[in-house]
């Protein structure tokens, strides 16, 4: 995994090995605010080539970074973590302090990343951030839903009514700006993401209306939707490969969930600058454009 370090004001890039400390350390200087959004984000990857890779890099990898940044005396590092830390939770309203046991290998290792850090903040300043499920342009699940809406018929588990804690990666990226020498950020724990949590239908729709789309969305029953992902499961593990849904992404996709970003807010301000719609926008732009170049 490759650290990656880009000077602002001089538009140049310095890669580093994020598990080598004595790379780590020719890249961050004395005074840095560094940004970790470096990890193994394969939540669904079980086996055991992934395990190794979410040990090395989301656990391994995050103290050699910490250890590094206090070393250098970094001015601040500020860590992208995930709700997942936090287990799999349910209902609306979630705060911090909200904690289930984790249920996975992938949010495993990014608790242990937290509490690698934690031990840390006494030497340097440090804030970790839990971003909710996050989406935009070009990733996995935004660039799922565009092929499936260009298709104009979208099969959605339960219809699509489970609201989903997606956020928008510009709303993201806004988060980690506030955050930077703040000093009411120091030390804490903050989950982040959009004001509220959307209905996969809501998603698909505007998606759909940015594209200039007419889309149907056909109800698939629960127990037709967990049959068909046993069925995904099954295919993928013969082939060696990863479903385009399984069991976990099924119960993600039909139970509600909501987080609140109040403690965020209070402590910088936060309003999201993108809503729904801004962020459909950008995520059908993206898409269209990429299919154009495509097929040129």
């Amino acid at each position: 995994m490759k650290f990656i370090k880009q000077d602002i004001i001089a538009p140049t890039l310095e890669q580093a090995d994020f598990t080598n400390p004595d790379s780590l350390r020719q890249v961050i200087q004395p005074g840095d605010v560094v940004i970790n959004a470096a990890g193994y984000a394969n939540a669904t990857d079980t086996t055991e080539h992934g395990r190794a890779l979410f040990q090395s890099i989301n656990v391994d990898g995050v103290r050699n970074l910490a250890e590094v940044c206090k070393e250098m005396k970094a001015a601040q590092l500020i860590h992208i973590s995930s709700v997942a830390a936090m287990g799999r939770l349910e209902g609306e309203g979630i705060t911090e302090k909200m904690m289930k046991p984790v249920d996975s290998p992938y949010a495993e290792s990014k608790l242990e990343g937290e509490k690698i850090l934690t031990g840390f903040m006494n030497d340097i300043p440090i804030t970790i951030l839990r971003p909710t499920s996050v989406f935009g342009e070009g990733r996995g699940l935004a660039n799922t839903l565009c092929r499936i809406i260009s298709k104009k018929t979208v099969p959605l588990p339960m219809g699509g009514s489970a609201k989903i804690p997606f956020t928008y990666i510009g709303n993201i990226a806004r988060c980690v700006e506030l955050c930077i020498g703040r000093d009411s950020t120091y030390g804490q724990i903050f989950i982040i993401g959009d004001s509220e949590s959307y209905t996969l239908k809501s998603i698909v729709r505007s998606i759909a209306k940015a594209a200039g789309i007419n889309v149907k969305i056909i109800p698939v029953p629960y127990a037709v939707a967990y049959i068909a992902a046993r069925l995904a499961e099954t295919a993928a593990s013969l082939r060696h490969g990863t479903p385009l849904l399984d069991r976990g992404r099924l119960h993600t996709l039909t139970t509600t969930v909501s987080y609140s970003i109040d403690k965020f807010r209070k402590a910088t301000g936060y309003t999201p600058p993108f809503n729904l719609d801004a962020a459909a926008e950008k995520i059908a732009m993206a898409y269209l454009k990429q299919t154009k170049n495509n097929n040129a």
